[in-house]
């Protein structure tokens, strides 16, 4: 029988993301995901928790909250923190088209989080701090054929 809740928490350190992206990869399989799946998720879990490790916190000690659930063929993902207040939401869309040289740094992690998850939504409370909450409609052995 497949679980379908898992949870993690770890300290606001960068050499912790090889730990998050290994909890991601282990629960999502245990789901019975797709690896193309589990990569995307990786990748935006990342973006997100590294942007936590380099700002929520000001350099200070914290945490990260990690929670996987699977609802019907979707995993929602649930990343809390109690750093700083960030909607990363807020951040327009990096324009792709102009010169490097003008450019505005930064955004790229968002822009990723966006393209490969389906809803990435975010809210705050004093009690609970930051929550980024993303899904992913997951590919299963039903669905259509990768690439179509």
């Amino acid at each position: 029988m497949k679980k379908d809740r898992f949870g993690l928490e770890v300290d606001n350190r960068l050499e912790n993301l090889s730990i998050i992206s290994d909890f991601i990869g282990k629960a999502m399989t245990q789901a019975g995901a797709k690896e193309k799946d589990i990569a995307e998720v990786q990748l935006a879990v990342d973006e997100a928790c590294a942007n936590i490790i380099m700002y929520a916190y000001s350099g200070g000690k914290g945490t990260i909250r990690l929670g996987l659930k699977l609802a019907g063929d979707d995993l929602i993902v649930d990343i809390g923190d109690t750093g700083k207040p960030f909607d990363p939401t807020s951040v327009p869309p990096p324009d792709l088209e102009a010169d490097l040289k003008e450019r505005r740094i930064g955004g790229l992690g968002m822009y990723f989080m966006r393209k490969v998850m389906d809803e990435v939504s975010y809210s705050f409370s004093p009690e609970e701090g930051n929550k980024l909450t993303m899904r992913k409609h997951l590919r299963t052995n039903n669905s259509a054929p990768e690439g179509g």
